[in-house]
């Protein structure tokens, strides 16, 4: 039996694609759960946008659930125009 890990992020709102590279960076050793808490990100810059569709495409390739906990309702109609909500999960 593998051990799940659950990894809790706080992203900042300034620093989104370079948090998502360097959780991509450990996302190799990780099996279960990501937690990315979004309560300080207000938007979502086009950047950040193509951060996390990568960041959603690695992490199916190795199983991960990514979960977006305190996502706000522009960065989530961003994420809906993207069709990228479907591969999250979203949490308050």
């Amino acid at each position: 039996m593998m051990a799940t890990v659950a990894v809790l992020q706080k992203m900042d709102g300034e620093r989104i694609v370079e948090e998502l590279n360097e959780i991509l960076s450990k996302l190799d050793s990780t099996e279960g759960e990501v937690v990315l808490d979004f309560s300080a990100v207000k938007r979502l810059p086009p950047s950040g946008l193509q951060a996390l569709e990568k960041f959603a495409a690695k992490s199916e390739e190795r199983s991960a659930k990514i979960v977006l906990r305190g996502v706000n309702i522009d960065v989530y109609k961003v994420l809906k125009l993207a069709r990228l909500s479907a591969r999250f999960e979203f949490v308050n």
